[in-house]
Order: C-alpha cells, then structure tokens, then sequence
C-alpha cells in the first residue's frame, strides 16, 4: 500500500501524543510509541491483525481447540481417561502464548485465567493432578459470552442467575407500572426480561424439564403482569392472546432459523455441518428437504446436543414450510405454525381433563387429587 491510501493510515499509526488531566490540572505532553486511538473503526481491524501471530501459534497446537473473541482466549483439549499426557500440551501452549505476548507488549492476566474440567467425578482429581500449578485456576462454573456453564453442562447454576436477576427487574418494573401505559409496560418487559430469557436460549437443548418450567415462571410472570391478571389464570390463554410464543417454542425457534441459515450458507461453518439425508434407494422422502439425525449413545447428553436437535426439529416441520427461500418469510410461517403446536396442546390437554374421569382417593386418604392444571406458574 503506497502514496494517498497509505498516508492516513500512517497518520493513524504515527506521531501520537498523551497527557494526563486530572480536574484542572494536566501534565506535560508525552510521545505514545505504541498502540492506537481508542474510538476509531479502524482499532478492532488493527488489534485483530496484531493478533494473527497468535493465531499462527495456536494452530500449530493439533490437539487444542481454541475460539478468539476480542481480547478472550479460549483454549479446549479433550482427551480419554488414559490419555492424561495430552494436558502437557496445554502447557507448552500456554507458555508459547506468555512467550509470544512478552515480546509484543501484552500480558497475559492471570487472574482473569480460569479452567472447567468436565469430565467424571472419580477422574477430576487425576486431571487435577496432571494440570500441576493450573489447577489452583479450576472453577465450579466459567462464564463465557454472558453465559454460565457447569462441568456436567446442565446450565443450572446459568438458569439460577438467569431467574434471579429476572425477577430483580420484574419487581422493580411491577412499581412502575402504575404509571406507563399498556404498550409502554410491554415494551419495558421485552427490553428487561424477553431479552434475558432469548439469550443465547439456542443453547437450552441441554436444559431439563424443571429448568425450563423456571424458565417458563418468569415469563408467566411477565404475562400476568402486563394483563394485570390474577396468579390462578391458566397462562396458555394469556400467552397466546399476548402472541407469545411459551418459552420451549422460543428456544425451537431460534434453532431452527439458525438451521435455515446454515443450510442457505447463512451461518458459520461449525454450525453447517448438517448432512441433507439421501435414501439409498429412490424414495418419496429424497426430494423432502430432510435432514440426517445422528445417533447419539446418551440420552440426556447427546441427545440434547444441537447436532442432533436440530435435524430432528427440522424434519419435524412441514414440506411448504422448510421449502420457504427467504428469511424472513420462514420467521414469519414458523412463528405461525408454532403457535398452531401450542393451540394444538391447549385443546388436547383440555379435552384430556375433560373426558378424564375422577380418580378415587388412596385409602386412608381425605384429600381428593386435584385435576391436572395448565398452569406452569
């Protein structure tokens, strides 16, 4: 790059000064040999292309994974029981790393350094061990991207922050809504606690059915709030009279646009890894826009995970609908077919209260069972 286009750029880089105010007095100016004005476009170009040394060094590290956001480095290593020796490599990484960043004017914080181990109970202390001064930095749960995730992957102890911090704002918003207007009030809920619940709620395939039912209480909550309606109203009316989709349905609908994405090459590459099915044989089903669902061996792991969610939710949706070839007409028609599921399961489970007869109390028993109520609240 030379003459005109170079001259800004050099401007950008060179012939910087500082100094230091502090109320009404101010140091005497300082040349800055290093480093760029905060503020400018041109700062994350730069800083990611100071980095690509780094990135050289990681990758050439074949047994380590890593993710680089901004600042945030995220190194991944698996490995089995009786391959423990893998951890040295994580060491000689982490030392390539401080080598590197010595010699480029950065430091790596130690402080900020933390280490998940998943993996098996009865081996944590033999990964312990084998980590030697690393281990003082293992954590019961790291926060990564606003998210926080435990060793058994559970999401519980996100779903516990999640709550809490949602009904912080629920209560707080419940006094003022005295004084805003319905249409304000909702949109004062959507910003505060909608967004909270559609966070990365890609994620929430590995959630338990109790997780989910605390999920739900926050948005029941939300409902009530906005129709001013009392703690014993079924909430599948008011959710589907306020067209929100329940919480289950949110999280499908965002796997599922972020499959239609992939599959229109819309979406990273670890996320398109979705293999279109191919009969062996002619078949009705080769034209049907299917996806293949892997088999996984653990029911409450790997049949959670996104690989084999998301195959299954997309065949699950109808020819017309996985056919559409815009985005934003397949938000709109899976929205609708959506709330079709949830009408479906209010009649269903309606008439399934109805025709159920009374079952008689257990002997011994004064207490009559209850029928069973739509209710997540």
């Amino acid at each position: 790059m030379k003459g005109c286009r170079f001259e800004p750029r050099s401007s950008y880089l060179s012939e910087h000064s500082f100094s230091v105010a502090i109320s009404k007095f101010r140091s005497s100016t300082t040349s800055l040999t290093h480093g760029v004005p905060q503020g400018s476009v041109l700062g994350p170009l730069l800083f990611l292309l100071y980095l690509l040394p780094l990135l050289h060094i990681l990758s050439s590290f074949k047994g380590n994974s890593y993710h680089l956001y901004a600042d945030d480095i995220q190194l991944y290593i698996s490995f089995k029981p009786h391959e423990m020796s893998k951890l040295q490599l994580l060491h000689t990484c982490l030392d390539s790393i401080k080598t590197w960043m010595a010699g480029s004017f950065l430091q790596l914080n130690e402080d900020k350094t933390e280490i998940i181990i998943c993996a098996p109970d009865k081996l944590v202390p033999k990964v312990r061990h084998s980590l030697g001064q690393l281990a003082s930095h293992t954590k019961p749960s790291v926060r990564n991207l606003g998210v926080t995730f435990d060793p058994a992957l559970t999401l519980d102890s996100h779903v516990s922050s999640l709550v809490r911090s949602s009904f912080f704002h629920l209560r707080n918003i419940a006094k003022l809504s005295p004084i805003l207007s319905r249409s304000e009030l909702e949109t004062v809920l959507h910003t505060s606690i909608s967004s909270r619940l559609d966070y990365c709620n890609s994620l929430f395939t590995c959630l338990s059915r109790t997780s989910l039912n605390r999920l739900q209480v926050v948005q029941n909550a939300c409902a009530r709030l906005l129709t001013k309606s009392s703690k014993h109203t079924h909430i599948t009316p008011l959710l589907l009279q306020l067209h929100w989709l329940p919480v289950n349905f949110r999280n499908h609908f965002k796997i599922l646009v972020l499959v239609y994405r992939a599959l229109h090459g819309q979406a990273p590459s670890y996320i398109g890894d979705l293999s279109p099915y191919t009969p062996s044989r002619s078949l009705r089903s080769s034209d049907q826009s299917l996806l293949v669902v892997q088999r996984t061996r653990l029911k409450t792991k790997g049949n959670r995970s996104f690989a084999a969610v998301a195959p299954r939710l997309w065949n699950s949706l109808p020819l017309s609908l996985r056919s559409v070839d815009s985005v934003v007409f397949f938000k709109k028609q899976l929205k609708t077919h959506l709330f079709k599921l949830v009408l479906y399961d209010l009649l269903h489970h309606s008439l399934f209260i109805l025709l159920s007869p009374p079952i008689p109390p257990s002997s011994g028993s004064t207490d009559f069972p209850l029928p069973c109520s739509l209710s997540l609240s």
